[in-house]
């Protein structure tokens, strides 16, 4: 049997799970409903004025979890509606779909290869026909049904491939397939008879109602509460570790018209012949509370030349941060960053136009220029995503 057709494993759980469960979870989740039977009991039953400091300091607590509770649900509601993105453009949609198929196409010998040989997710790589048993196509099989429960492939049918196709393009729900207009047809069909080609089978006709495909922004948002005094540990611990990389690394926070960032300098470092600069880009998490030993190892392993860390507020758990429920858009992020590499003078690409927006003096971005015009060599990008 394929892996494509074998149930989702689950793992067995050790004693390290219970722990954690009794320990961190139980604790974290009951915050909120003990802070609100807590409060309710004590208005109820007038009691208030009988206590001591510290039960109105308690009191207090429970009272402000109870009000943060309420803030939380209004931001659940606010992104459990449909994300208001648009459909995109399609030729960027195709480019990217095309890339997605192509990645794992091309062979590497068992030894990894060398410099010269193509990497796994090569754009160079034509998107074939393969054959039902190819180990290529049974990979991308099983990699490709986690956006269908992780049903068993055989139960796949059509319609659910159709509908998220149809979602991954215009970022909506499929409507009754005959009445799509011609474009639409034909933009569905393509992309389905490429997706076919890489998963080496036909989609059997018809609909299985049990299965339904993962859609991020049309599927209902599954929110679970955490307490105040959560986010502000976290944010706490953010701040102390800013602070510390500012003693002990010379790092510099700022930001480039919203877009904010770290950088560590170092001071012999030469912009035209020194090593490549680095840039970071984390992924969901704690932001520099889940990425300090990521960020540290750069630090002390590439003491000679720059480092750059994007900080992203919005999957930072950065409650309170203006930007966390309006972040910029991809193509907002990408253009900032060009800019800020061309003001930091590390990427000889040339974002400065008429219509620029960058506050940079015209003796900064001849400087900048100067420094692009001698250096080639762009940066070193490294990121991670959960």
């Amino acid at each position: 049997m394929d892996i494509d057709e074998l149930p989702l494993l689950l793992r067995s759980r050790t004693l390290s799970f219970y722990v954690v469960l009794i320990c961190l979870v139980v604790p974290l989740w009951s915050t909120i409903p003990i802070s609100w039977l807590f409060v309710i009991h004590t208005l109820v039953s007038a009691r208030l004025g009988s206590f001591a400091w510290l039960g109105q300091l308690l009191f207090a607590v429970a009272l402000w979890e109870v009000l943060f509770s309420v803030y939380y649900l209004y931001l659940s509601r606010h992104v459990s509606r449909p994300a208001p993105c648009g459909p995109g453009d399609p030729r960027e949609i195709q480019a990217a779909f095309r890339r997605l198929l192509q990645s794992g196409l091309a062979y590497l010998p068992e030894d990894g290869g060398d410099e010269e040989s193509r990497r796994p997710g090569s754009p160079a790589e034509d998107v074939i026909q393969l054959e039902f048993d190819d180990p290529r196509a049974i990979d991308f099989r099983n990699a490709l049904r986690s956006w269908f429960g992780n049903a068993p492939w055989s139960s796949i049918k059509l319609h659910e491939v159709r509908q998220w196709l149809y979602w991954s393009i215009y970022n909506a729900d499929l409507p009754p397939y005959e009445t799509l207009p011609d474009s639409e047809k034909s933009i569905v069909n393509h992309a389905l008879g490429l997706l076919q080609k890489r998963c080496g089978c036909i989609f059997k006709e018809g609909s299985n109602p049990a299965i339904t495909p993962m859609r991020l922004t049309l599927d209902d948002v599954s929110i679970l509460w955490r307490p105040f005094i959560f986010y502000m540990i976290v944010h706490a611990i953010n701040l102390t570790l800013k602070k510390w990389y500012k003693i002990n690394w010379n790092a510099r926070f700022d930001h480039f018209h919203g877009l904010e960032y770290l950088t560590r300098l170092p001071k012999h470092w030469d912009p035209v012949i020194g090593p490549r600069p680095l840039v970071f880009i984390h992924g969901l998490g704690l932001g520099l509370l889940q990425y300090h030993s990521v960020i540290r190892h750069l630090f002390e392993q590439f003491s000679d030349r720059p480092i750059l860390v994007l900080l992203q507020p919005q999957i930072s758990q950065h409650i309170f941060h203006p930007s966390y429920l309006k972040p910029m858009t991809r193509h907002e992020t990408a253009d900032r960053m060009a800019g800020l590499l061309n003001h930091l003078g590390w990427m000889p690409y040339d974002i400065y136009d008429e219509n620029s927006t960058s506050d940079d003096s015209e003796d900064e971005k001849q400087i900048s220029h100067a420094l692009l015009g001698k250096r080639k060599e762009g940066v070193t990008v490294l990121s991670h995503s959960k």
